[in-house]
């Protein structure tokens, strides 16, 4: 009879004690799902609406097809295309107004190319097998291009940018680092509140090379760079892969037009004043919008510097206040008042003219 060692055992039990804790851990938080649906053989594309699930978003396009036919068989290829999520840092907050942190989606290059286009001529779906929605909110993202896995960076008095690493909490630094990204070794640095980067590769971190989105920009799409961080005054080199398209969210819209389609999905309708940019629809996931004027020139790839993707469409006065929001149903019967500078209230300028009558006067100075 083979004999087993005491340490073999133990080795087994402890094994075995992993295997099943880490099952019924990602079974009871639902990681395990999220795992599964983030794997890169899960098909985000398909040519059957019974394929479709509940609880997502999706873009049909057919070059030369009907919606039409396509719902009564097959369509012999793929036609309908997931709006997929990416990484995002607002997790079980998809479709909150107000947040504590900045939002930001993050996808890295190999798999931006799935975010699905709509043009004119394709249609934007929600499947549901229980609800149909209140209203469909369009959370807009700009977008910032490739970059490493850091966003939201804030430049201090003297214009140096950190990230907000561990002020609040221990692990702020998950609304600043995607942590699915090569950057997430940031993360085994000490907790100091903030992380200064002011490198990458030769390029100085300045006001110059940061988006809007606090992203560091003009870098090459896959590049791997050389980042000098800072905890206090200590450098901290990085290298770190240039590999993740970025967006920060931007505007926020909400409609209620949508069109039952005798089956299994809704069709919803993008607003007429929708410009080029890139939508997150009901907290499920990602499109990218191309407007008809847009549309001659868009190449197609998951990348396109030469449309402005940015474009406002919220107007806002000086004091923050909104000035134009194209979702207004009231927008074009607000008064002139209400579109103007109120200017200061306190200084009331009337010049009226007034005719006065001159009388001659007597000899002795007195009037007549």
């Amino acid at each position: 009879m083979r004999m087993i060692s005491t340490n073999t055992i133990l080795k087994r039990v402890c094994s075995l004690g992993l295997v099943c804790a880490m099952a019924l851990s990602l079974t009871g938080c639902g990681v395990f799902d999220t795992l599964l649906g983030l794997s890169n053989d899960k098909p985000t594309s398909f040519s059957s609406v019974n394929d479709l699930e509940s609880g997502k978003a999706y873009v049909w396009h057919h070059d030369g097809g009907k919606l039409e036919e396509d719902l009564k068989k097959t369509a012999g290829k793929d036609v309908f295309f997931t709006c997929i999520t990416g990484d995002y840092n607002f997790k079980k907050k998809e479709l909150e107004e107000v947040t504590e942190y900045p939002r930001s989606i993050w996808i890295d290059s190999d798999t931006d190319s799935k975010i699905p286009t709509v043009k004119s001529g394709d249609y934007l779906i929600y499947v549901h097998d229980e609800t149909v929605p209140d209203s469909i909110v369009f959370e807009r993202f700009a977008d910032y291009g490739y970059t490493i896995g850091v966003s939201n960076l804030q430049a201090d008095m003297g214009g140096h940018y950190y990230l907000v690493f561990a002020d609040v909490e221990d692990d702020d630094y998950k609304y600043y680092i995607d942590m699915k990204s090569d950057a997430s070794a940031l993360t085994e640095l000490g907790a100091i509140s903030r992380l200064y980067l002011d490198k990458v590769g030769s390029m100085r971190v300045n006001k110059d090379t940061v988006s809007d989105g606090g992203t560091v920009i003009k870098l090459k799409k896959d590049k791997t760079y050389t980042c000098e961080f800072y905890t206090g005054t200590f450098y901290q080199d990085f290298n770190l892969q240039a590999n993740i398209h970025s967006f920060g969210s931007f505007e926020r819209f909400v409609s209620y037009d949508y069109e039952f389609m005798h089956s299994n999905f809704i069709a919803v309708k993008i607003p007429d004043y929708f410009v080029s940019g890139y939508y997150f629809v009901n907290g499920v996931g990602l499109f990218r919008y191309v407007s008809d004027s847009d549309a001659g020139k868009y190449n197609g790839e998951a990348y396109d510097e030469n449309i402005n993707w940015n474009e406002p469409m919220i107007l806002y006065n000086e004091d923050g206040t909104v000035l134009f929001d194209p979702s207004d149903p009231d927008r074009f019967e607000k008064d002139i008042d209400d579109m103007s500078d109120p200017g200061d209230e306190g200084d009331v300028d009337i010049n009226v003219p007034i005719n006065i009558e001159e009388k001659e006067e007597d000899t002795s100075g007195g009037s007549s």
